[in-house]
């Protein structure tokens, strides 16, 4: 409570300050809070015979994001981006009597950057700690990096009308004990395309990974690459598409791959719009593999996910976190289904395969898959193995900024025996039910 208290009167000490340095100065907020409960089996092991305080178990969470932005006219803003969260009530900064110095996600800052345009120009700069999205279609998001944030700086100008310029460098990695190959930076060049109907989002990275990292495990310098496209056309109405294609490159030792990898990603969402009381989806995605670990897309952080499903949809924290390459995925999902008012469910189906040969035993480092071949947290798919997943979610919109949750879903992996493998790796289903309030403002 002291920690709360002390936050608010600098925030108020803030905002008191910056309205009497200049009277164009305004503070603009926002943010979402949320409180919810989690009641999950075998969720992320899959094991009815773990014995785990995660897989099988109840627990009641909070997260509360603010974003203050100070903005002194059209051309100069500050953002600072604060969290607090996500915790889980009576573990560590959330158990009763904590202290200020309670170990645990407490507050912090998530982002804070400067934004300024350049005099008389329309070259908009934004440089500190922000959101690092690589671009796609916006159905899915981006597999290779994406979800969270860094420091970095961005420089977005327009060339035409309808075509934009974005480059940015950031700094992904440091390590601080070391002097060389330290440091893991990556470039983006992004040339959004916007024409009557249909954006295109055609883009370049090339990555540094220095050996002293932990993105490289060789003894030299790895290099990294992507190119992408995303697109979506609504000129179709109802109908609107999106697809992503993404290939990548990476020297050995990226991601303790001793002979590097290279590998591709192309998906694609059709929606149909044409309904009052529903959005109707169907989706597919496709990602490289093969049976030595060099067949897959190389990548840093997935943010790639189903909005609504376990595979990084939650509107909480019950989801497994991004996809990553080496699989294939079919789906359908009928969403915002209305018949009251302020009432909403969504629906959602898929099916995924891997991509990856099949294997007849362990690999070096143990695994009972492939290398670099991954699909949901530790679950990791072959060709021989698949997982089918059902959701069913529920939002109330209580008021027009407040909104009662509640999401269920059910997912069934199927792995195939690994021969000389005295334990077979575990399949039994995970469930999920969770249940809470959003407030965004």
């Amino acid at each position: 409570m002291k920690r709360i208290v002390t936050l608010v009167a600098a925030a108020a000490l803030i905002m008191g300050l910056a309205a009497t340095a200049s009277a164009e100065l305004a503070v603009k907020a926002a943010g979402t809070w949320r409180v919810h409960g989690n009641v999950l089996s075998n969720f992320g092991d899959f094991n009815d015979d773990a014995d785990d305080t995660y897989a099988d178990t109840f627990t009641v969470q909070h997260r509360m994001r603010t974003q203050l932005r100070f903005v002194y006219n059209e051309n100069v803003m500050g953002e600072l981006y604060t969290e607090y969260g996500t915790a889980t009530w009576g573990q560590e900064s959330a158990a009763y009597g904590a202290g200020e110095n309670e170990d645990g996600d407490a507050f912090h800052v998530k982002r804070a950057f400067i934004q300024f345009r350049w005099p008389d120009t329309d070259i908009v700069t934004t440089v500190g700690e922000q959101d690092i999205t690589f671009p796609s279609s916006g159905a899915f998001s981006n597999m290779v990096l994406g979800g969270d944030d860094g420091s970095a700086i961005a420089v977005s100008a327009p060339i035409t009308d309808m075509i934009g310029l974005t480059v940015a460098y950031t700094r992904l990695f440091e390590n601080a004990t070391v002097t060389t190959g330290n440091d893991a930076d990556a470039f983006l060049a992004a040339l959004p395309v916007t024409l009557d109907g249909m954006v295109l989002a055609p883009w370049f990275s090339y990555g540094i990974i220095g050996q002293n990292t932990d993105l490289n495990t060789d003894d030299e310098t790895a290099n990294v690459w992507w190119a992408g496209l995303g697109f979506n056309m609504d000129m179709l109405d109802p109908i609107v598409i999106y697809a992503d294609f993404v290939y990548g490159s990476a020297d050995d030792g990226f991601g303790g791959l001793a002979d590097g990898t290279d590998g591709w990603l192309a998906d694609a969402m059709v929606e149909f719009k044409g309904l009052d009381f529903a959005l109707l989806q169907a989706f597919a995605a496709y990602s490289s593999a093969n049976d030595d670990g060099d067949g897959a897309m190389p990548n840093i952080r997935s943010d790639w996910g189903i909005g609504g499903s376990m595979v990084n949809g939650s509107a909480f924290t019950s989801d497994l976190g991004g996809a990553n390459p080496g699989f294939w995925m079919v789906g359908v999902a009928a969403r915002d289904i209305t018949f009251i008012e302020r009432l909403s469910h969504d629906v959602i189906a898929l099916y995924a395969q891997g991509t990856g040969d099949a294997i007849t035993g362990l690999n070096d480092d143990g695994d009972t898959v492939v290398q670099n071949t991954g699909f949901l947290g530790d679950l990791a798919l072959t060709s021989d193995d698949s997982y089918w997943e059902v959701d069913f979610n529920t939002r109330y919109q209580m008021y027009e900024s407040l909104a009662a949750i509640v999401e269920l879903g059910y997912g069934k992996p199927d792995l195939d025996d690994v021969a000389g493998l005295t334990t077979q790796r575990a399949d039994d289903a995970q469930m999920k039910a969770s249940f809470g309030f959003q407030y965004s403002f």
